[in-house]
């Protein structure tokens, strides 16, 4: 399932890059130096994100905030043939072959192709616009890795990140590997009964297998694992912090019904060590200057364009940092 809604994700975030490119019909809603981004293609990337999105398929024509959403579309298409020229002019370019290599690895991620072909149904789009934006991407990426490379990051500087921020970033909080039994509210009298059971040296785990309704510990013998009791809702966590490792509670009442509850073991919070940390660190001040340096990049780029928005409303729905009209 989790792979599922990431590819969907994927699949959602990549329509917003469909090619601007085009001779569609219907008229231009902008220009990106001279290249048009038609009504007909403009239109096709709205209604996919309208099926992908049941609040955005709810607005009404003059809504402010579905013609804002409009607004963030065409600045993310503007942003993609921007990209799209400058690859183009540094050479960069993209095969049929990298195509199907990179469609090859997402449809890997499902069960089988049918699978695969139901989720770009829900998506609303073509396989034709999935293979543009798959080529958008790959171009994306290739030029993201050439104008903004990963930057050599020192040890002095990774241990000066984690002496300001180890208080804030790297603490830790105690975790409690717990396992639980989970009643419905009406069964309260099974809850006392499966309780003297557990009292009377009977199987912990056994018993959460047999009686609880928690669809997602039960087949593991009701064992949540090791967390932070801050997870849990109020009267779970408060029940659950007064246990000793090997201890079992009384019953408990939440808004989710009667609970057991089993403190299997405990481990203390504290500022997590360097070593533990010092590869995720370099990662993120890779990141971050990787970001800016891109970021930089594209506003250069964009300073440069001529961006002309040829659809008056949304050329006024102009949003911070967006690309505005331009009469260069």
């Amino acid at each position: 399932m989790r792979v599922r809604t990431r590819i969907a994700a994927a699949l959602a975030a990549l329509a917003l890059a469909v090619s601007a490119a085009g001779c569609g019909s219907g008229g231009a809603v902008a220009k990106v130096n001279g290249t048009t981004i038609t009504r007909e293609e403009f239109d096709s990337i709205v209604e996919v994100a309208k099926k992908q999105d049941s609040t955005l398929a709810s607005l009404k024509d003059g809504d402010a905030m579905l013609l804002q959403y409009k607004r963030m579309i065409l600045d993310s298409m503007i942003e993609a043939e921007l990209v799209r020229q400058e690859a183009k002019r540094l050479g960069i370019k993209v095969t049929d072959k990298d195509i199907d290599a990179k469609l090859a690895e997402i449809k890997a991620s499902y069960p089988d192709e049918n699978s695969f072909n139901e989720v770009v149904k829900q998506s609303g789009m073509t396989m034709e616009q999935i293979r543009q934006s798959i080529s958008d991407q790959l171009v994306y990426q290739a030029l993201y890795d050439k104008v903004a490379p990963a930057p050599k990051v020192s040890e002095d500087e990774i241990k000066a990140y984690y002496e300001k921020n180890k208080s804030t970033q790297f603490t830790k909080e105690p975790e409690a590997h717990l396992q639980h039994i989970l009643f419905e509210e009406k069964d309260k009298a099974t809850a006392e009964k499966v309780l003297k059971e557990i009292e009377g040296g009977a199987d912990f785990g056994a018993l959460a297998s047999k009686y609880s309704t928690d669809p997602g510990s039960k087949n593991s013998g009701g064992d949540l694992g090791s967390a932070p009791t801050s997870q849990y809702v109020k009267e779970f966590k408060e029940a659950a912090d007064k246990l000793k490792v090997g201890e079992v509670s009384g019953l408990v009442k939440t808004q989710f019904g009667w609970h057991i509850i089993k403190k299997l073991g405990e481990t203390p919070g504290g500022i997590q060590p360097y070593e533990e940390v010092k590869d995720l660190i370099k990662s993120t001040l890779e990141q971050e200057a990787r970001t800016k340096a891109w970021n930089d990049y594209i506003a250069k780029l964009k300073s440069k364009a001529k961006i002309q928005i040829l659809d008056k409303e949304l050329a006024k729905a102009g949003t911070p940092g967006s690309a505005e009209a331009t009469g260069k």
